[in-house]
């Protein structure tokens, strides 16, 4: 059985939850909290970095590198597209927002004063609100590893005052991504009470 070790808190645990939740993987999950590792956490990830997967005693973190392998480890259903060109364009999508988007939420949410984060981050949604005018998810009309990706941002933008009633195409892509059944299952108590007052 694959043990995960999860910060109930934060989107990048929720990437690995999202896809073990597709993938209907049996999982044990310890949510812990990353200013207190305990110290068996700390025997098997020197760096402390959460999420952390073990599987078959095989220790394996940074949320891209455990969602490819626990793609290419555990087949179906698949969360990469089928051809080279495909794969490489959901790579680069995965790599451009954690690159800009996971940054851009992450300071907002340290940040008392937010207005100058959530002007950026409104200008990246009006970009991908664009972008997804043409097309079903993130790569054409597979489901895949950049849309479990951003989901985890998205499902965080009301409840840190982001509304997006000005981008349809985005909400629409919202709205496919959230009726996910695996969605449901992958959050966290923290996760599904952000929504609870909305």
């Amino acid at each position: 059985m694959i043990k995960l070790y999860s910060d109930s808190h934060c989107p990048n645990s929720h990437r690995i939850r999202i896809v073990l939740a597709e993938k209907e993987l049996p999982v044990e999950i310890e949510e812990v909290e990353p200013e207190n590792l305990p110290k068996d956490f700390l025997k098997l990830n020197p760096y402390g970095k959460l999420p952390t997967i073990v599987d078959r005693d095989v220790v394996f973190f940074e949320p891209s590198i455990v969602n490819e392998y626990l793609d290419e480890r555990y087949p179906h259903p698949p969360l990469k597209p089928g051809s080279p060109s495909e794969r490489a364009q959901m790579r680069l999508a995965v790599m451009h927002l954690e690159d800009e988007l996971y940054p851009l939420y992450f300071s907002l949410i340290k940040v008392k004063k937010k207005t100058e984060q959530v002007k950026k981050i409104k200008s990246y949604l009006d970009t991908i609100n664009n972008y997804m005018s043409r097309q079903e998810y993130f790569v054409g009309e597979q489901y895949s590893l950049a849309d479990v990706t951003i989901a985890p941002i998205l499902w965080r933008l009301a409840p840190n005052g982001i509304a997006t009633t000005e981008w349809p195409h985005l909400e629409a892509y919202m709205d496919r991504l959230f009726a996910r059944p695996a969605f449901e299952q992958s959050m966290s108590e923290y996760e599904q009470m952000l929504h609870d007052v909305f």
